[in-house]
């Protein structure tokens, strides 16, 4: 599965204000709302929160990959952020995160779910391309680098 496939460019937050873990994600889930992918956002924010709590999605050089699996979806899902700046996340290295993709996925997708995590790290792996992440300027600049990355995998 292409992140094309489940990231819409509407989903993409280029300047992600949040502090705290629960802002930032709940930024990122009403980016899905925004584009009319989830109704409501304070049930969807509880379940990634819920899986926060099983452990930090930092997984560190500045990435993190919040997600959850919800009943009431088909599809998986997902929302990107970035913060210029970096926050703390609780991420493994403790450093500040920078990057953000927010992945939901139907309750019984197990397998796909688990793909799309493994496919984004694969992505977000190049040092180059976070770098180049962090400096870009613009929502279409951060949605083409993903989508640019994502087709050389």
């Amino acid at each position: 599965m292409k992140i094309a496939e489940i990231l819409q460019e509407q989903c993409v937050v280029a300047d992600i204000r949040g502090k705290t873990k629960k802002e930032i994600i709940t930024e990122l889930v009403e980016a899905l709302a925004n584009a009319r992918l989830v109704k409501d956002v304070e049930p969807v924010v509880n379940v990634v929160m819920d899986r926060e709590k099983l452990g930090s999605t930092g997984i560190g050089n500045g990435v993190a990959v919040p997600h959850g699996k919800l009943k009431n979806i088909n599809n998986i899902m997902c929302a990107f952020g970035r913060s210029q700046n970096g926050v703390d996340f609780d991420a493994v290295d403790r450093a500040p995160v920078h990057i953000f993709f927010l992945v939901l996925a139907p309750e019984d997708s197990a397998s796909l779910h688990l793909k799309v995590l493994s496919r984004i790290t694969k992505i977000l792996r190049d040092q180059s391309l976070r770098k180049k992440i962090i400096k870009l300027s613009n929502v279409h600049e951060l949605y083409m680098s993903i989508l640019e990355e994502d087709e050389k995998i």
